[in-house]
């Protein structure tokens, strides 16, 4: 799996601002986003395809954010970690 710089800087910057608002909160975050990461391993094709039909989109539970990710030569790519209530107009520049 490979993870893009700027899907590790959301995660950064959301676990900062959950951790700021109550404190556990954002590792919280990170931990439901590892069991999404886990759950994308084991098997990519469980989640709808979007954007393009060739990006995927996992969403993270307890938390508002959706997991974009794409797989080619069966390397999982990660390319986002984006809070729902963002732009998607940001996203849609990176694909």
């Amino acid at each position: 799996m490979i993870i893009s710089p700027e899907a590790e800087e959301e995660l950064k910057t959301s676990f900062e601002f959950y951790e700021q608002k109550k404190t556990g909160l954002g590792k919280d975050l990170v931990k439901e986003v590892s069991k999404t990461l886990d759950m994308i391993v084991a098997n990519p094709e469980q989640f709808p395809r979007v954007k393009k039909k060739q990006i995927h989109k996992a969403s993270v539970n307890r938390f508002p954010f959706g997991v974009y990710f794409a797989v080619k030569d069966y390397v999982i790519n990660v390319l986002g970690v984006f809070h729902y209530s963002r732009n998607p107009k940001l996203l849609n520049k990176r694909f």
